[in-house]
């Protein structure tokens, strides 16, 4: 794997990734999601050679149905196609646990897309419930794990 650096960035410098691997068809003001400014919220880059190769964002908010303080939510996680199954997502994954530990979190939860719901059991989530259809995007888990 090629030394990957991570750090800290602007919600305005996931959206480009947020586009190309997530949402295509979508509008750029589709790809501000609520909570982007809010000050408790992390957005992670991984570079290579200074250039950008995955993002992922995470927001203190609790899964549907709860109230859990505790929890994070994680979203926005994009790794450009010719980079997947390099780690860099799941180096992403492990810098947003390590964030949640710091910052008093117990719980890190996203709504995975199907597809990619074998990528998120390998680092420790759980689907809970039935898979559903997210309109426009496809079908997605709830998925959680403790941190």
């Amino acid at each position: 794997m090629n030394t990957h650096d991570i750090r800290r960035i602007s919600a305005a410098e996931t959206r480009h990734l947020r586009r190309v691997v997530l949402r295509p068809h979508q509008r750029p003001e589709d790809l501000v999601y609520p909570g982007d400014d809010a000050l408790d919220t992390l957005h992670l880059e991984l570079s290579v050679g200074g250039e950008q190769r995955a993002v992922a964002s995470m927001y203190r908010e609790p899964p549907p149905g709860t109230q859990d303080a505790g929890a994070y939510r994680l979203r926005g996680m994009a790794v450009l196609p010719e980079d997947q199954g390099r780690g860099y997502g799941a180096a992403l994954v492990q810098a947003c646990v390590e964030h949640a530990r710091q910052h008093g979190g117990t719980r890190l939860w996203c709504n995975a897309r199907t597809t990619a719901a074998g990528f998120y059991r390998k680092l420790g989530f759980e689907a809970v419930g039935d898979e559903f259809e997210l309109p426009g995007i496809g079908p997605h888990y709830l998925m959680s794990r403790t941190v």
